[in-house]
């Protein structure tokens, strides 16, 4: 049977899905490991964003323009953040994590061993809420919430980067909770099912490009996810068929400048767009639907990189937010274009 999957490298380019001014919001994200650029959070409201500036964790609201802190003086600088179902989490070098309440102030300090948390993710479950931690010691580990108390520790053959849920390893958990994905520091994507008693089982394992994993993500119906990956290029699987749907390159070519570090979809609506961010300089919009759009943004003028520290959308995928080296910007969605359909379109 021939592959099914296309190299998206002839894109429709004059699409604009996002608009290209921006507001710029005085917001200083700070990266403390240079591979793991996934700081900047927006999971309650479009208009508050949570982020990570040295050993601190701030909330900023765009329209009061005022900015409140969640987590101050930390003993470790956060190389992670989740939020979701009313929790903040952080993560840093050598297996520290900080869980808080959103609304008020209880806070809980946790040691989960390893070495450096990657990344953290925050599910639903039929059994309550769990908090997953990819760690460079080849493990994903899982906990309750807000007990904290460790429910299983999942293996594998390499660090993992993200989980969805996060081995520098990575994962995530599917929106629908029954499918979790996760990359690391190989080629390799894990892919389980998430049982409706909790266990996590490995389904399949796809081989993504030529280099680590760094990012990964759900589209908000559960049926594809992409990974990113380090040498510079976005895969992207219908859970079902095991070929890629497609590869999407960035727009450097360079390993370091267009390294790919993070990848999410449109969390609500009929929006339906794939973004990703390189190393430096340039955010990218894909249609979901198609993957023959791309608007490829340049967050940086002309002959200057800025470090990209992180991009989230707004729970009603109205705006996104990309975080830069002094700043937070603020793009304004094209919500009514991502809401026509072509006559005969099908999605």
């Amino acid at each position: 049977m021939p592959s099914r999957t296309f190299l998206s490298s002839s894109f429709r380019d004059d699409v604009e899905f996002v608009k290209p001014s921006c507001r710029s919001h005085p917001a200083e994200v700070t990266i403390q490991h240079w591979q793991l650029r996934d700081l900047l959070s927006c999971a309650r409201s479009r208009d508050e964003f949570t982020y990570v500036c040295g050993n601190n964790v701030i909330s900023y609201n765009v329209t009061t323009q005022q900015s409140s802190p969640l987590l101050s003086d930390l003993t470790f600088i956060p190389t992670c953040i989740a939020v979701g179902s009313g929790y903040l989490a952080v993560g840093g070098q050598r297996g520290q994590v900080m869980m808080k309440h959103i609304d008020d102030d209880w806070c809980l300090p946790k040691s989960v061993g390893g070495s450096i948390n990657n990344s953290i993710s925050i599910s639903a479950h039929p059994t309550g809420t769990r908090m997953l931690i990819s760690n460079n010691d080849q493990t994903i580990k899982v906990y309750s919430l807000p007990a904290m108390e460790q429910i299983t520790t999942i293996k594998f053959p390499t660090a993992i980067n993200y989980g969805k849920a996060q081995i520098h390893e990575s994962s995530s958990v599917s929106p629908d909770g029954r499918k979790m994905v996760a990359v690391g520091d190989s080629n390799q994507v894990f892919l389980f099912d998430v049982s409706a008693n909790g266990d996590y089982e490995r389904i399949a394992t796809y081989t993504a490009t030529s280099d680590a994993g760094f990012s990964c993500a759900w589209n908000q119906y559960s049926g594809k996810f992409a990974v990113a990956n380090q040498d510079g290029y976005i895969s992207v699987w219908d859970i079902r068929h095991s070929d890629k749907l497609c590869k999407i390159p960035t727009k450097q070519d360079s390993q370091i400048k267009g390294a790919a570090r993070s990848v999410k979809f449109s969390p609500s609506g009929s929006v339906d767009l794939l973004m990703f961010s390189e190393h430096v300089s340039y955010v990218h919009l894909v249609d979901a639907r198609t993957f023959c759009e791309r608007q490829a943004l340049r967050i940086a003028p002309q002959h200057y990189d800025q470090h990209i520290s992180g991009i989230t959308f707004t729970p009603d995928s109205s705006r996104i937010f990309v975080g830069v080296e002094h700043s937070v910007l603020e793009y304004e969605v094209d919500t009514v274009l991502r809401r026509s359909f072509p006559a005969g379109s099908l999605i």
